[in-house]
């Protein structure tokens, strides 16, 4: 049996991150959430996920300086980050691409089209 591929949803709206983490789970991944940045980063050390959905206006510091801290650590250099963002803070989308964020989902969104950027990402990122 194959393992289901993990994945870390990190935003600080607690329904948002219970549908999204009960959708992923439907579509088939095993997920861990974080409602800040801080527990974010310190969750993604403790479980090494296969793809990161983050949230990108957390209350104790934004979407982009977590992608970057990810990005900074050795384990974090080649997961793919799923940035969820509001149609307001699209302007942000070359910043965010440069601080390694690998796709973006605008605010609100259909969770099929979630699902499909998260498999889209973890494709690209097993090289298929």
């Amino acid at each position: 049996m194959t393992r289901r591929p993990l994945v870390l949803v990190v935003d600080d709206e607690h329904d948002f991150r219970a549908i999204v983490s009960h959708v992923l789970d439907r579509g088939g991944y095993d997920v861990v959430a974080a409602g800040n940045g801080e527990d974010g980063l310190k969750m993604f050390e403790d479980y090494t996920p296969d793809l990161v959905v983050l949230d990108g206006n957390l209350p104790d510091m934004d979407g982009i300086d977590v992608c970057r801290k990810l990005r900074a650590t050795e384990k974090g250099k080649l997961v793919p980050v799923v940035m969820c963002t509001v149609r307001s803070a699209v302007g942000t989308v070359g910043e965010g691409l440069s601080a390694g964020v690998t796709d973006y989902v605008v605010k609100p969104f259909e969770m099929e089209e979630l699902l499909e950027r998260v498999e889209k990402a973890l494709e690209k990122s097993r090289g298929q």
